[in-house]
């Protein structure tokens, strides 16, 4: 018997050192051509092993892992073969709630590839499939994130497409799946990232206050969760993603909206001040553009306290030195002469603070627009 056993986890751990190697592989045609030797190996095994559970989890593991090889190659027939193998095989085991998961997890990468490749109905189909099939399971957790999964791809494809009446309505579902009491973290971040992808969407689209409205419901989401770090960063992504947009079409009193909340965020959250002097440096040059120095300066003011927040960081540093290069060029073409004197100075004492930084000196030096990257 422990020689059985001994056989047994030596055959286990040689399913997972195949799986593993799968993940190692790049897209070259060799290593691909190894990723698929090591996955038939590792179907071998869990074949000649049917009754080992362990064995079947690095089945799908592997084979999630090299359709993501091929699906970087965008090589469509050859996830869709994955997919139809795992299920030949999944038939033996109707029972094993693993083989749904890897099936639906595996449509899930087909379904995208498909919209990328522009093929709708089979986007669509494979799509409705995976629904069905959590559907006909509605206690399974991990099958509901799948499905949350495969609603916010379908809810960027869909805004990519410009279809926004369908997008709205996958978002509503999104938002109802995520509301389950007993729902995993996952399924709380595909909701976020749903709503960062349909609230840019509207934005672009020039439905203002639906974006806004979609940004607030999200906020108030993501406060109900914890706050924990991935919904921040969604939400974060979102705020700033709707300043650029408000923004770059001149709608800068909405992106004033979205930036209060952003930043009143950052002041008592670590998570969000990387994003939110980001989007305080566009908005501030957005302000400058327009000639509105005392609104620029005001937003400056902000950029201002969140470096002096994190006088280690450099990066704090580096877009605190463009911001003041910014407003001190505006307030000069204004000829607002004192509160430009004022920001030279301030300038002066940034370069002080980092004598060794070539960039901050080179702003410094150079006094012309610039962007953020």
């Amino acid at each position: 018997m422990p020689g059985a056993q001994n056989t047994g986890k030596a055959t286990i751990s040689r399913a997972g050192e195949l799986a593993d190697t799968i993940s190692s592989l790049g897209d070259s045609d060799g290593e691909i051509k190894r990723a698929r030797a090591c996955y038939d190996s590792l179907y071998t095994l869990a074949s000649t092993h049917a009754n080992s559970a362990d064995i079947r989890d690095r089945l799908i593991c592997g084979a999630l892992r090299l359709a993501a090889c091929h699906a970087r190659r965008s090589e469509l027939n050859a996830i869709h073969d994955v997919r139809t193998h795992l299920e030949r095989y999944a038939l033996g085991h109707p029972e094993d709630p693993g083989m749904r998961r890897g099936y639906c997890e595996l449509s899930v990468t087909l379904c995208l590839e498909y919209s990328r490749q522009g093929k709708s109905a089979e986007a669509d189909a494979t799509f409705e499939e995976i629904q069905a099939i959590a559907t006909r399971h509605p206690t399974d957790r991990l099958l509901r994130s799948t499905l949350a999964k495969a609603i916010a791809n379908r809810i960027a494809t869909h805004c990519d497409a410009g279809r926004t009446r369908e997008a709205h309505h996958l978002h509503r579902s999104l938002c109802a799946l995520a509301e389950v009491s007993n729902s995993q973290p996952d399924t709380m971040q595909h909701r976020a990232n749903g709503s960062f992808n349909l609230a840019t969407h509207l934005a672009q689209t020039g439905a203002s206050q639906k974006a806004i409205d979609l940004y607030f419901s999200l906020a108030i989401f993501v406060d109900s969760r914890s706050q924990t770090a991935g919904l921040l960063d969604a939400l974060a992504d979102a705020g700033f993603g709707l300043i650029t947009v408000f923004g770059d079409k001149g709608k800068l009193a909405e992106a004033e909206t979205i930036y209060v909340d952003l930043n009143r965020r950052a002041a008592i959250d670590e998570e969000m001040r990387e994003k939110a002097m980001l989007a305080a440096f566009n908005l501030m040059t957005d302000f400058c553009r327009d000639g509105a120095i005392g609104k620029a300066r005001h937003i400056y003011d902000d950029i201002l306290a969140l470096s002096a927040a994190r006088p280690e960081s450099r990066t704090a540093a580096l877009l605190h030195a463009k911001a003041c290069t910014n407003l001190l060029l505006t307030a000069e073409a204004l000829e607002d002469a004192a509160h430009a004197d004022l920001l030279s100075q301030e300038l002066d004492q940034l370069v002080a603070a980092w004598p060794d930084d070539e960039q901050i000196w080179s702003i410094a030096a150079s006094l012309m627009p610039l962007g953020s990257d």
